[in-house]
Order: structure tokens, then C-alpha cells, then sequence
């Protein structure tokens, strides 16, 4: 595996080494570049990103809480592989954490958040780039929930992310169609939001998360 290709991605070292060490293996993971099942070999890593074995080990632990990695006794790490099922349950999570928050902070979107809103998505117009489309519509539904404070629900979200991300994202984020199809989703839900209409935006976001179930990949049963 090119784990010094996927940390040149991920950026420079900065901060404790465990915590870049894992920022690089979950990038490795989300983008796919580490596929359900592959062998993560602790000695392989420390000696391509050039760091000792206890950030390694402690970073692989760290995404084994996550879900993104299983850690089996005596016989090393892999990264972990989900079924259809899991997938599904876990998008009717994402989708119920996602409402709850837009109830909450759409009431309070001000002036500079639409216009923040509407930015993103005339940007999301013009990228096809796979990286940064990805980063737009992160972007998107992080403006709309920036203004619930739920600590709780941030940190249940990004564990659903990362999860149903890396099965869909190159189905989703790489066609056309799909990317248009999205992107006027959310300016439905803006339109909703804008009027005042929170509840329409709520059931608009829910049908737009389920709809990524059209992106499972056919061979993931």
C-alpha cells in the first residue's frame, strides 16, 4: 500500500504523530485507496510514514472505534467491511441526526449563511473535481447544521460519514448526473429554508440522504 501518497494528500505532519498518523489512514479508507479487507500492517506503516509503532497502534485503535477498522487478537488490523444492511441502517441514522439538527439551526440561519449557502452551491456548478466536490457538499450541510450545538450528534455524524462515504462516494461524486441530482436537492431544501418552510427543508433532506442508497455499490450484499 502507498501510505506516503496518501499522506502526501492529507498534508504535512502537524500536531501529536497518533493523530496524523490517523487522519492519514482514514483518508486512505474514505477515498477507497484502502478497501474493505486490506491488511494494515502495523510495521509496513510505521516505516512509510516514517513513525514508530505506539502512534500506529494507538491510531489503529482510535479508527477501530470508528468502525472503519477491525483489530483481531494475534493477527493483526484490517479495514472493516460493511453489508448492504449495515449501510442502510446506516444512512436512516445519518438522515434522523441530520433533520434533528436542521431543526434546530435553520431558525437561526442568518443573512451571511445563505449567501455562504448559495456560494457553495455555484461552486458545486462548476467542480468535478472528486476531492474538492466532496469538500462542497461536506460543506453544504455543515453551513445548514452550524447552528446546532450538539456535540453528541457532530460526533455520531462523522462515524456515519466516513462509513457510508467510502462505499458511495465514487458512485455519487464522479457522475455527472448524480452531482446534478444533488445539487438540486439542496437547492430545493435552500429554496425551503429561505421561505421559512422548515418542515418541507426537514423531508427534503431526509429523501436527499436516503437517496444515496442508489450509490451502493452492486456487489456489496
Amino acid at each position: 500500500m502507498n501510505y506516503k501518497a496518501i499522506a502526501e494528500q492529507v498534508g504535512p505532519r502537524t500536531g501529536a504523530t497518533q493523530e496524523w498518523v490517523f487522519r492519514v489512514l482514514r483518508a486512505g479508507i474514505v477515498s477507497g485507496e484502502l478497501p474493505g479487507g486490506t491488511q494494515l500492517k502495523q510495521d509496513e506503516i510505521s516505516s512509510a510514514l516514517n513513525v514508530s509503532h505506539i502512534p500506529v497502534r494507538e491510531a489503529l485503535r482510535q479508527l477501530e472505534a470508528q468502525g472503519l477498522v477491525r483489530i483481531h487478537p494475534n493477527r493483526g488490523a484490517s479495514v472493516s467491511q460493511l453489508s448492504r444492511r449495515t449501510l442502510l441502517d446506516m444512512m436512516e441514522v445519518r438522515a434522523t441526526l441530520a433533520v434533528m439538527k436542521l431543526k434546530n439551526s435553520a431558525p437561526l440561519l442568518t443573512g451571511e449563511d445563505y449567501r455562504a449557502l448559495e456560494e457553495v452551491v455555484a461552486e458545486q456548478k462548476k467542480e468535478s473535481e472528486l476531492f474538492r466536490t466532496e469538500e462542497l457538499n461536506y460543506r453544504f450541510h455543515e453551513i445548514l447544521g452550524s447552528h446546532d450545538d450538539n456535540s453528541v450528534a457532530d460526533m455520531m455524524m462523522d462515524l456515519v460519514h466516513s462509513n457510508i462515504d467510502r462505499y458511495v462516494r465514487r458512485g455519487f461524486y464522479e457522475q455527472a448526473e448524480h452531482r446534478n441530482r444533488s445539487i438540486g436537492e439542496h437547492e430545493q431544501i435552500l429554496a425551503a429554508c429561505r421561505a421559512g418552510d422548515y418542515e418541507k427543508a426537514c423531508t427534503l433532506l431526509r429523501e436527499h440522504i436516503l437517496n444515496a442508497k442508489d450509490y451502493i455499490p452492486a456487489d456489496i450484499r
